[in-house]
């Protein structure tokens, strides 16, 4: 890397960006007029364009990390502020006052932990990022190091927690041209699953992964969701049982359920006009907390995969979108029923139906407001027309 940020630069380009009919280009022609590097007038630039990427993905909540230095990768792969803030508050609940951060990257989790209390050995292994890591967590003690390569033995004497973030992301093969994804394929990691399961007969293990991956047996499993969008499963080795954890970005709120070991069950009962469909939060039902949020909201299951509840009047609950029922029906009389509507959306992930053909057949644009959702497969199929609830 040629340049680091200059956030003299940085101001004045986001000064220029702001104005009314400013363009990027323009920006860039009149900064390089005013005698400033090329280079470091693109790195000012891209600064910019992050920022605001990080604005809109972080809300409010990325108030405190609003003048970092980010890259395109880093910002992606960084966790939002308040799941770091929920990362760092399980650490924290375990009564340690440190933590390594063994892949740090940009900092996101290594600046909860700090805001937490907690004292911080980062480490990153490309010197780039690492002094991105740097301008970003000043606090933490830093160390350019691949993971992989460190000595735990001072660590272990300590008992430090480690929070680990394994990079998943990768080219499409293996050097010896494995077809799986990375990301589908722990091995493949970096670093490896099994290099953090050898970790944890000695540690605390604290790791991020895809909402997909199944952790360790015995290990704490916590689906993640933000603003209703799946985001990780969160897994560590110095707790058991399986949670879903709902985090509102616009009050900064967080909600956890947690499984129970004797969950009430919830009788079937058929869907009917007049009633609610609820969608469940993609973290309740990822954790399999299906059953026991009906039979705790005294509402049955609708469908095979745990998606939809039902009940014949509405009840409270934070965590599922609602919509009332005005019709149900054979898939085949889609069209028919749906021709008086200005529009639907089409709700198939409990089923097998594809929306191409089906939005084909019903002849409709999307909609906001109207939606058939689909239930089932086989003998058990049937389409549900309802009205998105208030």
């Amino acid at each position: 890397m040629s340049h680091l940020p200059n956030e003299e630069l940085i101001s004045a380009a986001t000064s220029e960006l702001g104005r009314v009919g400013a363009s990027e280009l323009g920006v860039i022609a009149s900064l390089r007029a005013q005698g400033h590097d090329p280079e470091a007038v693109r790195a000012a630039i891209e600064q910019c364009e992050l920022r605001s990427k990080a604005r809109i993905a972080w809300k409010t909540s990325g108030q405190t990390r609003q003048h970092w230095w980010l890259t395109r990768d880093g910002l992606e792969q960084a966790s939002h502020p308040l799941v770091a803030q929920f990362h760092a508050n399980l650490i924290v609940q375990s009564g340690v006052n440190d933590v390594i951060d063994l892949t740090a990257g940009l900092g996101s989790d290594s600046a909860a932990f700090i805001e937490a209390g907690l004292r911080v050995t980062a480490l990153e292994r490309h010197p780039d990022t690492a002094a991105f890591l740097a301008h970003n967590v000043p606090a933490a003690t830093i160390l350019i190091r691949d993971c992989t390569e460190v000595d735990f033995v001072d660590y272990a004497a300590d008992q430090y927690p480690i929070f680990i973030d394994p990079a998943r992301r990768a080219g499409s093969r293996s050097p010896d041209g494995a077809r799986a994804l990375p990301e589908r394929d722990p091995e493949r990691w970096s670093p490896s699953l099994s290099f953090v399961t050898a970790l944890a007969n000695r540690f605390q293990i604290y790791m991020k992964a895809a909402p997909a991956f199944a952790p360790p047996q015995g290990w704490a499993q916590f689906m993640i969701s933000v603003d209703g969008s799946l985001i990780e499963m969160f897994t560590t080795n110095a707790m058991t049982g399986v949670y879903a954890v709902m985090i509102d970005s616009h009050t900064e709120q967080t909600h956890v359920i947690s499984a129970s070991q004797n969950p009430t069950e919830s009788a079937a009962i058929d869907i009917c006009v007049g009633g609610i469909l609820y969608e469940l939060d993609p973290a309740i039902t990822r954790a399999g907390l299906t059953q026991q949020v009906a039979g705790e909201l005294g509402i049955s299951p609708a469908g095979e995969k745990g998606i939809w509840l039902f009940g014949t009047s509405p009840v409270p609950f934070a965590h599922a979108r609602k919509y009332a029922v005005h019709d149900h029906f054979p898939v085949k009389e889609l069209k028919s029923r749906v021709a008086h509507l200005p529009g639907i959306a089409l709700k198939t992930k409990d089923s097998r139906r594809g929306v191409k053909e089906l939005r084909k057949t019903s002849g409709k644009n999307d909609h906001n407001e109207w939606a058939v959702v689909v239930l089932g497969s086989g003998a058990s199929e049937q389409a549900v027309l309802v009205q998105r609830a208030p």
